[in-house]
């Protein structure tokens, strides 16, 4: 295996060179949020029980310490400007919670003003997410404004703040407050929508956990995952799912209509927040796999319970190695951000799906690829079918997890066909019309189904199939157009020499007859000349004593993974399969039992008979194998004994199987 670690090492040389990075790509960003929040005077009676104060409460309690949060209070001017801080810093959280839950609502509107303000507190980089979450209950209105401003300045504004915050990768989130629902909705969605936002409705309290759960998932790309919803009293007890050593810290947010209060847990590294409509239990460093909580419910209270996990873990698009192929494999592995190892626990694989964005880059145009789950990597297919600058993107989620990856440029290509054999091509003259296989003279190593066309009118072609006249003695040129559907073409020029029976076979008849000669001279000086007859020489008696050879073996194989994705099953074979045969390839072995992966290398790979019930292993390849924790050299026999295994990493690096040596038990 040390191997390939040498070879998984000098993989990633490669790729941090070879590849365009967008920052760390295991690193995590840093989430910045700036609350922009309508203190004018119509919010006294749209947001008379101060939701919006206590959603941005909500969002603060349950940050992260990646996450900063800043604050903007506003009406026809700017009340309140809080400069970004760390979620993790108990003062600068306690700062902003103060001032939404004691704020003095006057005045006028000024959307555009306050818009401004905000994307001028968040910083730019590639690792930053920065989100500006807006409060409001209209549009802006400065009718009896005595700023002196204009509806037009508020809208000269509101460009700037849209344009930076496209400059700066910011989406607006937009919520619009009002008790009646009776809401003009338009213009806080066109704010939304300009920067990759969504807007949203805030009307009564019973609403503030799904669109906490909502908000959450879409500006912050997090999953809220809702694990009890229900309505009653009396005592609540609830075992709650923790991911033991992948996450920094977890919460489970209780969400309450009458408050709640006097909740326990048995997790000692914990504390819990109260507010008037949730509870926060912050986990510090999950190491336990299930976290009890236990409270009394209020009387006829809607209770909701939901988690969060800050994981750290992150997705990645492994390098790809060929860029030219029309099927493109595309995999995303998941690694640890601390060590920025590669995740091999299968659980946080478990019930996981993916989806690949494929962006051309010139014109914007994408597509979305569903990815499929191989238990320890998300796979997908690309079909370059135009080969141009692509930027890939996946995101990957299940019931826990919810990440996308740091974008992946390529620039992608197309290899040429080329001619494998020689383009002189001898043919025995016929009556009949022969016909010639151009798959054997033309490849394509990108998988291309390649296209045949001629110009010559005695000569048709028929998908790959060329139809030669040879009813006359004579050379013929072919001159044939070959493409591979995606833009590479190329010319070449056939030569068929169409020549009698006695011309084509005379190289054959010439061998016969030096061979009849040989014999002859073999039998005269060595044969006669022998005086005594020799004794019979004793064959070597095969490995199981009358019975065919391999009769008695049995070999099992167990793909551990393909490049194709495809989940291949357990593989038996039993040496009566063939007969009097000493040796066997894999690639023999394969087309037995009708396993299609593309793996031309395992017809270098033999498994021959030995003695006393061994099996000698040899290949002559560029695989990885290893057998009994040593590798197997190019060229080297191995002597397999019983229960014997060899891993076999096959030359693409990515299929990768596990042959077991069995023997079957003899039947008296």
């Amino acid at each position: 295996m040390i191997k390939n670690n040498i070879i998984l090492f000098f993989m990633l040389c490669m790729s941090i060179f070879c590849m365009p990075v967008y920052g760390n790509e295991l690193q995590q960003k840093n989430v910045n949020m700036v609350f922009v929040v309508d203190c004018s005077n119509s919010m006294n009676f749209n947001d008379k029980q101060n939701l919006s104060g206590e959603l941005i409460k909500l969002f603060t309690d349950s940050a992260f310490s990646n996450t900063n949060v800043g604050l903007v209070l506003y009406d026809d001017t700017i009340l309140q400007s809080v400069p970004l801080g760390s979620a993790s810093d108990k003062t600068a959280v306690e700062n902003i919670q103060q001032k939404v839950q004691s704020m003095i609502r006057k005045g006028n509107t000024d959307i555009g003003l306050a818009l401004k303000e905000a994307v001028n507190l968040l910083p730019e980089g590639e690792q930053q997410q920065n989100i500006i979450i807006l409060f409001s209950d209209g549009e802006t209105d400065l009718k009896a404004s005595k700023t002196g401003r204009t509806m037009q300045q508020s809208y000269d504004d509101e460009s700037y703040a849209c344009t930076k915050a496209k400059q700066t990768n910011t989406n607006i989130f937009t919520i619009g407050l009002s008790r009646t629902g009776n809401l003009d909705t338009s213009y806080l969605q066109k704010i939304a929508e300009q920067t990759g936002g969504k807007s949203y409705t805030l009307q009564q309290s019973s609403q503030l956990s799904e669109l906490f759960q909502n908000i959450y998932c879409d500006a912050i790309g997090g999953n809220v995952n809702t694990i009890d919803h229900f309505a009653g009293s009396g005592n609540y007890q609830k075992q709650i799912n923790m991911i033991n050593g992948f996450a920094d810290s977890s919460d489970i947010i209780i969400h309450t209509q009458h408050g709640i209060k006097d909740i326990t847990t048995d997790c000692k590294n914990s504390s819990i927040t109260y507010s008037e409509n949730y509870a926060v239990i912050k986990v510090y460093e999950p190491s336990q796999y299930v976290v009890t909580i236990q409270f009394n419910i209020p009387q006829n209270d809607n209770i909701t319970v939901q988690t969060i996990h800050h994981i750290t873990v992150l997705p990645k698009i492994e390098q790809i190695q060929n860029n030219a192929l029309l099927h493109l494999p595309v995999t995303v592995k998941l690694y640890q951000t601390d060590t920025a190892q590669v995740i091999t626990d299968k659980k946080l694989y478990e019930n996981m799906t993916g989806e690949l964005t494929v962006t051309d880059t010139k014109t914007g145009e994408k597509q979305k690829i569903t990815m499929g789950n191989a238990g320890n990597a998300m796979l997908a297919s690309f079909e370059n079918s135009n080969p141009k600058q692509y930027r890939f993107e996946a995101t990957v989620k299940n019931g826990l997890y919810q990440r996308k990856t740091t974008p992946y440029d390529i620039e992608l290509s197309n290899t040429l066909p080329y001619t494998t054999e020689k383009k002189e091509i001898n043919l025995l003259q016929k009556k009949q019309t022969q016909q010639i296989d151009l798959n054997q003279y033309f490849k394509d190593d990108d998988g291309d189904t390649l296209v045949y066309q001629t110009e010559n009118t005695d000569c048709n072609i028929d998908k790959n199939i060329l139809f030669v006249d040879t009813e006359k003695e004579q050379q013929k040129q072919v001159s044939l157009y070959v493409s591979d559907g995606r833009g590479g073409v190329i010319t070449e020029m056939l030569t068929f020499h169409i020549l009698p029976f006695w011309i084509y076979y005379k190289n054959v008849a010439l061998i016969i007859l030096l061979l009849f000669i040989a014999l002859l001279l073999f039998y005269l000086f060595v044969i006669r000349k022998r005086t005594q007859p020799q004794q019979q020489i004793q064959q070597e008696q095969p490995i199981f004593s009358g019975e065919t050879i391999f009769s008695n073996a049995v070999f099992e194989g167990y793909f551990l993974s393909t490049l194709s994705g495809n989940e291949i099953p357990v593989l038996n074979w039993g040496a009566s399969y063939i007969d009097n045969k000493k040796s066997i390839t894999l690639g023999e072995l394969f087309h037995i039992l009708d396993v299609t992966e593309k793996l031309p290398e395992a017809h270098k790979i033999y498994i021959g008979a030995g003695k006393n019930g061994t099996v000698l292993f040899y290949h002559d390849t560029d695989c990885v194998i290893t057998c009994k924790g040593r590798d197997i050299p190019k060229k080297k026999k191995e002597i397999l004994q019983y229960e014997d295994k060899v891993y076999i990493t096959f030359e693409d690096n990515v299929t990768e199987i596990e042959l077991r040596y069995k023997r079957k038990r003899k039947r008296y």
